[in-house]
């Protein structure tokens, strides 16, 4: 590219009429002969090479210092000789055959002052060049020394004439004054002066008739005020503050400024920055224009030509060339970090050490501060990832779409991982810290009381760990260290259907990712740390692949449900089918996407088959082909906060063997704690908790399919309301092993969990096809429950096996038989034959089995509703001889009367009993608590409210659980119609309806009104079982 094109050239840059055309030369090279009359050796050599003329040179006062006179020009300069920079000077130039070369620099206003004083300028201040630069304490070379220290003005060289400071003509300024000065050497030549003319004088007598400046100063005076630039030196782009006060001493307002670039612009950062605030404070002064000039060394066209000073370029070249080295904009300079300044610290670039930017006193005194990266901890590192361990929302469950503001509850719940590198003797080596986010909030050497786990090759290294102010550099610039490169992944802390941001969710089961489409970005955060048992959970993976569109694959998963049905269902393993239908149902029911709601409850003798049944549900949730052969996830001894555990964060779990204890306070705790857990499961809700600091912790939201086997039924009614029992008793399980040992041999193959993962790809693919996604299609698994829900109930109400509570009831099972809908679909997608897909039929099927199972555990239910369970409990406590019912006419006669055997043995039911004596009188046991009346030709026993019932519930605690009250036991006898038909329920002023009824019997002075609720004397005899 070339730069010039497009920037018109300020006046003085574009050629000129020179006074003597004959003596001009494209090119003038100076020798060292030339400046024999001041300076002799490797400087005159140096001012020869920059192109500075001598005249210009002798004019400003160059001077060699060395041994010889260093001491006198010390004093000229005002250096003390003992002071750290006259030692360090000294070195440079009066030792080991050193010199140096003298500048003396002048501002404009000490020149302005000078000349309306009619006196000579005095140097405001030198600058020294050692031919031998020193290293300062970081480093670097110092190569220019000012004396004495100074802010930093610009400096105008004493030959030009003052009147040149406020004129209209173009304004060069350079980086120093020694380019400044080969600058005025070129223009002076193109300008017409001859190079006889700026050779030196001789002798130099200042102020007499060959006086260098006087001599340069008439040089400059021919030139015509339209050619002139006046040429003036900075003090270093890189290093000179920007309250340049000389720039109120010159007339910069409509005049056109040229910045003579240096080479290390683009390079440094530092410069680049300067160049652009000096090029700011000349545009505010109302410059016309500001130009830069830029050389490169070859031609300027090539965009990788190196870059070159003016003064290079004037060696080099004629004036002209500067018009091609003109730029509208300062060229690119390297990407300026905002966090560079003194004190930032840094990874380095190899990654193997912390850095510290400090200031480095490169320039003239020591004064011109430039910023450099020193070494201070001897070891790197970078944030590798970030992690956040948490659940999936319900939101994102329900939309499939990741939710990346959700957030972790607990700040322990997001990791970090902190790759630590470094090089000892030649070598690398690197290791990985893992530990809670919260670490970074931490000095290192305190990450270890923080559970960090630290390997052992860090904590052997010398170096480890950075303490104190070390600590916090080495913490803040791995914070910064390729950001770009931390990844940030979420470890889903729940096995099942998660989120993937970007993609469809996928199901997560052990540490496999069902369904993953980019290796990495769904992690599996559900460990044996967390869950002991959690690395056997997995599925089979299919030596064909995982393609359902490949028919090889396709005819794989045909085969494995073909062998699934024909050892789970067809061949008889439960003689009840309905018991097979709910083992296959259960055990793949996690991977619908919609919550699991119904517990399976396996009940009955010891060694009948629970335990194994149990066994065959897992089988298909086998990360190997052994897992789950000789032992289940989980025990009815595991604690309720494990068991809670388990079950929010696996997709299915096993409570096995909930055994009679001798203990009565452990079997009741283990009973309540399934109890709790079961409602939990049924409910989506969970037990609240505290922290000591009263936050609320981490919630444990059950999303596992929970199977419990026990020997009994669990005794707590709300809670067998909802779970689907399975007997297994005698002759449950074929009279052959043959059966069962099939499903044990097609377990060992790998059938059943190889199944579940085709099974789980085809939902996720059917998912991703729905039109509307991931949403559309669980919002249609939702409809499809609820349609089943409704063919539920009407095939319940049809058959006549409605009991209790309908709604529950159908719930539950339509819960597990939506696997069977979603199975039928897979069939079908497999082009499975009809009879196979019939079997999944909800009417003709086996949702018949299970709508049967479940109908009939209701009806079973509804004997532990509160008032049968209270009728039942008052039945058995007068049988028992607890307490009795009095005849309201006669106290103290039996309530029934009759001599028929029949009579005595009720009479004995409502607590009567023979006494010792030989007439055999039936006598009272225990407290009267109800009066029998006769309405209506029927015995009515008038219970009395609280005696009754607390006498029924001490007696009977596992019928009436502790926590009924009384009000809401006896109101369920009127709801349940255990009361009679022929008394209505009774109603206050207000329009309430009472318990309590009050019933006349007899007449005159026998006449009586017990108060209480009314059951009658068959509903007692029978134990409210009545029909049965």
């Amino acid at each position: 590219m070339r730069v010039a094109v497009g920037v018109s050239c300020p006046p003085g840059i574009s050629p000129v009429t020179p006074t003597n055309v004959s003596t001009f030369s494209p090119s003038v090279k100076w020798t060292e002969a030339d400046y024999a009359t001041f300076i002799t050796g490797s400087q005159a050599r140096r001012l020869a090479a920059a192109g500075v003329a001598p005249l210009v040179a002798q004019a400003r006062g160059y001077l060699v210092i060395d041994d010889s006179n260093h001491r006198e020009l010390y004093r000229q300069m005002g250096l003390q000789g003992r002071s750290r920079l006259g030692l360090q000077l000294t070195s440079a130039i009066a030792q080991r055959g050193g010199e140096g070369l003298m500048i003396p620099r002048f501002t404009p206003s000490a020149i302005q002052w000078a000349n309306r004083d009619g006196a000579t300028p005095a140097p405001s201040y030198h600058e020294v060049l050692p031919s031998l630069p020193w290293p300062d304490a970081s480093g670097k070379r110092i190569a220019s020394v000012t004396i004495p220290n100074f802010s930093g003005q610009l400096d105008l060289h004493p030959a030009i004439p003052t009147d040149w400071i406020d004129s209209d003509g173009t304004i060069l300024i350079c980086n120093d004054a020694a380019e400044a000065d080969a600058v005025l050497s070129a223009y002076l030549l193109h300008a017409g002066t001859a190079r006889a003319e700026l050779t030196a004088v001789e002798p130099l007598v200042e102020g007499g008739p060959t006086d260098p400046t006087a001599d340069l100063h008439a040089l400059l005076a021919r030139i015509s005020e339209k050619d002139r630039i006046l040429v003036l030196a900075a003090s270093g782009f890189g290093q000179m503050p920007w309250s340049v006060t000389d720039l109120n001493e010159i007339r910069i307002k409509r005049r056109d400024i040229l910045l003579a670039v240096p080479t290390e612009t683009e390079s440094s950062e530092f410069v680049h920055r300067n160049i652009e605030k000096f090029a700011e404070a000349l545009k505010n002064k109302k410059a016309a224009s500001v130009l830069y000039l830029a050389p490169k060394r070859q031609n300027d066209a090539d965009d990788e030509a190196e870059r070159i000073s003016v003064a290079d370029l004037l060696a080099a070249k004629a004036w002209p060339a500067l018009i091609d080295a003109l730029q509208n904009t300062l060229p690119a300079g390297s990407v300026v970090d905002a966090a560079v300044f003194k004190g930032a610290v840094r990874v380095s670039p190899d990654g193997h050490t912390i850095e510290e930017c400090i200031a480095v006193n490169g320039g003239p005194s020591g004064t011109n501060s430039s910023l450099q990266w020193a070494t201070v901890v001897r070891l790197g590192g970078r944030i590798k990832t970030m992690e956040t361990r948490r659940q999936p929302t319900d939101k994102e469950l329900r939309t499939g779409t990741f939710d990346a503001t959700a957030r972790s509850h607990d700040g322990a719940d997001s990791m970090v991982e902190i790759e630590v590198s470094w090089k000892r003797d030649g070598k690398e080596g690197s290791g990985v810290i893992t530990g809670p986010s919260t670490i970074l909030h931490h000095q290192p050497q305190d990450w270890i009381m923080a559970n960090a786990k630290i390997p052992n090759n860090v904590l052997l290294h010398p170096n480890w760990p950075p303490r104190k102010k070390q600590g916090e550099q080495f913490l803040e610039a791995i914070k910064t260290n390729r950001p770009e490169e931390t990844k940030k992944r979420t470890r889903w802390q729940q096995m099942g259907w998660v989120p993937v941001d970007g993609s469809a969710p996928v199901f997560i089961v052990g540490d496999q990712v069902i369904g993953e489409t980019v290796e990495g970005t769904t992690a599996a955060g559900v460990d044996s740390q967390d869950i002991p048992v959690a690395d056997l959970f997995g599925v089979g993976v299919s030596p064909l692949g995982d393609d359902l569109k490949d028919e090889a694959v396709r005819e794989s998963a045909r085969q494995d449900l073909r062998d699934i049905m024909s050892t789970y269902i067809t061949a008889g393993a439960w003689k009840d089918r309905s018991t097979a239908a709910l083992v296959l149902a259960g055990a793949l029911r996690p991977t619908i996407p919609l919550r699991p709601r119904a517990t399976i409850f396996l009940w009955g003798p010891k060694g009948r088959g629970k335990t194994w049944t149990a066994k065959a549900m897992m089988y298909f949730w086998a990360k190997g082909r052994s897992t789950w052969l000789d032992q289940l996830p989980g025990s009815a001894k595991d604690t309720i906060a494990y068991i809670e555990t388990c079950v929010s964060r696996t997709p299915i779990w096993v409570v096995d063997d909930l055994a009679p204890s001798p203990v009565k306070r452990q079997a009741e705790a283990e009973d309540g704690k399934l109890a709790d857990l079961t409602r939990s499961i049924f409910n989506n809700s969970t037990k609240g908790r505290m922290n000591a600091d009263m936050s609320t912790r981490k919630v444990n939201k059950p999303v596992a399919q929970l199977i419990i086997t026990a020997e009994n039924e669990l005794t707590t009614p709300s809670a067998k309301e909802r779970l689907i029992p399975a007997y297994l008793g005698y002759g449950s399980l074929a009279g052959s092993r043959v059966p069962t040992d099939a499903i044990n041999e097609l377990a060992k193959r790998g059938v059943p969990a190889r199944f579940t993962g085709h099974f789980i790809r085809f939902i996720r693919q059917t998912a991703i096809t729905t039109p509307g996604g991931w949403e559309a299609f669980f919002e249609g698994l939702e409809d499809r429950r609820a349609d089943v829900q409704k063919s539920i109930e009407a095939i319940m109400k049809s058959t006549g096996k409605v009991t209790g509570s309908l709604e529950r009831t159908s719930s539950l099972a339509a819960d597990v038989l939506l696997t069977f809908e979603v199975l039928q679909l897979f069939a079908e997608e497999l082009d499975m034959g009809k009879e196979l897909r019939d079997l999944f039929d909800l009417e003709t099927g086996m949702g018949r089995d299970i709508i049967t199972v479940v109908a009939s555990a209701q009806a079973e239910n509804t004997k532990a509703s509160p008032g049968a369970a209270l009728v039942r409990a008052l039945s058995a406590l007068l049988a028992s001889g607890g307490a009795h019912v009095i005849n309201a006419q006669n106290p103290s006669a039996p309530p029934l009367e009759g001599t028929e055997d029949s009579d005595a043995l009720a009479n004995h039911r409502l607590g009567w009993s023979a006494g010792p004596g030989a007439d055999g009188k039936l006598s009272p046991n225990g407290p009267s608590i109800g009066t029998v009346v006769t309405k209506d030709g029927q015995k009515i026993i008038v219970f009395e409210v609280e005696t009754a019932f607390a006498k029924a519930q001490a007696a009977y605690p596992a019928l009436i659980q502790h926590g009924q009250g009384t009000g809401s036991a006896w109101a369920s006898i009127w709801d349940e119609k255990l009361s009679p038909a022929s008394i209505t329920r009774p109603t206050n002023s207000r329009g309430a309806v009472s318990n309590t009824v009050r019933l006349t019997s007899g007449s005159g002075s026998s006449r009586v009104r017990p108060s209480g609720v009314p059951i009658t004397v068959d509903t007692i005899l029978v134990g409210g079982n009545d029909g049965e």
